[in-house]
C-alpha cells in the first residue's frame, strides 16, 4: 500500500466516494471525505498525490477547495469532476492553475483511469523537476563556495607573486650592481673582464625574464606572443656556445663547433632559441665525462617543394648537439622532455650547473622543447646507453626574397 499513489476523493455523496474507492483500490491508496473541511484535514495528515473533488458541495465548491489545496499543498495534482452546467467555473479554475484537469459526470471507467494515470505521471514529472531544482540549488551553493575559495586563492597568489618578485629582484639588484662594478674594475685584465661581462649580461637577461613573468602572472596572461626578428643564425649559435665555454674548459672537454658559411638569417626571438641551445649544451656537458667531446653543428635543409618556408616541406635550419657521454636508457627516452622528469633515483639527487651527472629540477629540456615549438620547430632526441646522445633542433627558415 505504501508504494501506491495516494488518491483523495471528496464528494458529499458517500456512495460515490465508496464506489470510486472500490473501483481504484488495486491501483491507488484511496482516501475518502464527504466534506471539503474533512478533505483539507486529510491533506494535512497524509501525503496525497492526487486530489479529486466534486464541484457542488455544501461547505464550499470544489474549485474553492482545490484553490486552497494549491496554496497549502502545491505538489498535489488537482482534478475536478462536475456536470456540463459548471463548465465556466471549471475553465476559470484551469486557467488560474487551481485545477490540472476536469472529469465530466457521469464518467467512463476507462477514461477515469486514463486521466488518473496521466495525473500521476504529471506528479512524478513535477517531482523529478523539484528534485533536479534542489540538486541545482545545492550545486549552486557549492559553486559559490568554490568561487569564494578561488577568489581567496587568487588574492593569495597575487600576494605571493609580489613577495616572490621582491625576493628575486633584491639579490638581482645586488648581482647586477656588483657585476657592473666588476666589469669596470677588471678592464686591465681581459680574461677576468670577459667573465665579469658574461655575468652582467646573464644577470640582465634574468632580470628581464623576472619582469616579464611577474607582469604575465599578475595580468593572468600566460600566453605571451613571440617577438621574433631576423638574426644571423651562425652568430646566434656561436653566442650560445660561448656562454658554456668556461664549463667545457673546467671539465677538460672539447667543444667542436661546425658551421658552414651559408647559414644565413633566421626569424626567431633570439633569447628563447639561445636559451634552448644553452640548455642542450649544458646538458651535454653534465652527462659527458671529463675529457669527452661535444659537437655543435648546423646546416640548412632545402624546401622539399623547392620553395616556401616553415611548416611541412619548407626550408629549415637544423642544429644538432652531440655528446660522447653516458647516453639515455630506452625506458627514459620517451619521457626526456616531460617537466620534472630526471630519469633517476631521486634519493641520489644533487644539483649542479656543469658537474658530471648532476641533475636539476627536470625543467630545462621541457622548456627548450616548448620554446622551439613556439617557433613552429621541433626538438627530438636519439641516444644509446653508454654511447652518447644527439639532440636535433629544426627551425623553419624565412621565405627567400
Amino acid at each position: 500500500m505504501a508504494d501506491k499513489p495516494c488518491l483523495l476523493v471528496v464528494d458529499d455523496e458517500p456512495d460515490l466516494v465508496q464506489s470510486v474507492s472500490d473501483l481504484l483500490r488495486w491501483d491507488y491508496r484511496v482516501l475518502g471525505a464527504t466534506r471539503a473541511s474533512e478533505g483539507l484535514a486529510l491533506m494535512d495528515r497524509e501525503r496525497v498525490h492526487i486530489v479529486m473533488s466534486d464541484q457542488r458541495m455544501p461547505e464550499m465548491t470544489g474549485v474553492e477547495m482545490l484553490r486552497r489545496v494549491r496554496a497549502s499543498h502545491p505538489d498535489a495534482v488537482r482534478l475536478l469532476f462536475t456536470a456540463y452546467s459548471d463548465m465556466d467555473a471549471v475553465i476559470d479554475a484551469i486557467n488560474q492553475g487551481n485545477v490540472y484537469r476536469y472529469i465530466s459526470k457521469p464518467w467512463e471507467v476507462e477514461e477515469l483511469k486514463a486521466t488518473l494515470r496521466q495525473a500521476y505521471a504529471y506528479y512524478q514529472l513535477q517531482e523529478e523537476r523539484r528534485t533536479l531544482l534542489l540538486e541545482l540549488q545545492a550545486k549552486n551553493v557549492m559553486l559559490m563556495k568554490v568561487n569564494t575559495d578561488l577568489l581567496r586563492a587568487n588574492e593569495l597568489k597575487k600576494a605571493f607573486i609580489k613577495v616572490a618578485s621582491h625576493e628575486l629582484r633584491t639579490p638581482l639588484t645586488i648581482l647586477l650592481g656588483l657585476s657592473e662594478h666588476a666589469v669596470r674594475m677588471l678592464k686591465p685584465q681581459p680574461e677576468l673582464h670577459a667573465l665579469a661581462d658574461k655575468v652582467r649580461l646573464a644577470g640582465n637577461r634574468l632580470s628581464e625574464r623576472v619582469d616579464q613573468m611577474v607582469k604575465m602572472l599578475l595580468a593572468e596572461q600566460f600566453e605571451r606572443t613571440l617577438n621574433p626578428q631576423d638574426v644571423a643564425a651562425a652568430e646566434l649559435i656561436r653566442t650560445a656556445a660561448a656562454e658554456i665555454g668556461q664549463f667545457v674548459a673546467m671539465r677538460q672537454q672539447k667543444l667542436d663547433v661546425v658551421l658552414p658559411d651559408d647559414l644565413g638569417t633566421i626569424h626567431v626571438e633570439p633569447d628563447k632559441i639561445r636559451d634552448s641551445l644553452v640548455q642542450l649544451l649544458v646538458n651535454a656537458v653534465k652527462f659527458t665525462p671529463n675529457g669527452g667531446t661535444i659537437r655543435l653543428a648546423a646546416n640548412r635543409l632545402p624546401s622539399l617543394s623547392g620553395r616556401g618556408a616553415g611548416g611541412e616541406g619548407g626550408a629549415k635550419l637544423r642544429i644538432t648537439v652531440t655528446d660522447t657521454g653516458m647516453g639515455i636508457d630506452a625506458a627514459s627516452l620517451p619521457r626526456i622532455f616531460e617537466p620534472f622528469f630526471t630519469g633517476f633515483d631521486v634519493s641520489r639527487h644533487s644539483s649542479g650547473t656543469f658537474e658530471y651527472d648532476k641533475r636539476g629540477l627536470g625543467l630545462g629540456l621541457s622548456m627548450a622543447k616548448t620554446f622551439v615549438e613556439m617557433h613552429g620547430g621541433t626538438l627530438t632526441v636519439a641516444s644509446a646507453l653508454g654511447k652518447g646522445t644527439t639532440f636535433t633542433m629544426e627551425l623553419p627558415l624565412p621565405l627567400a626574397a
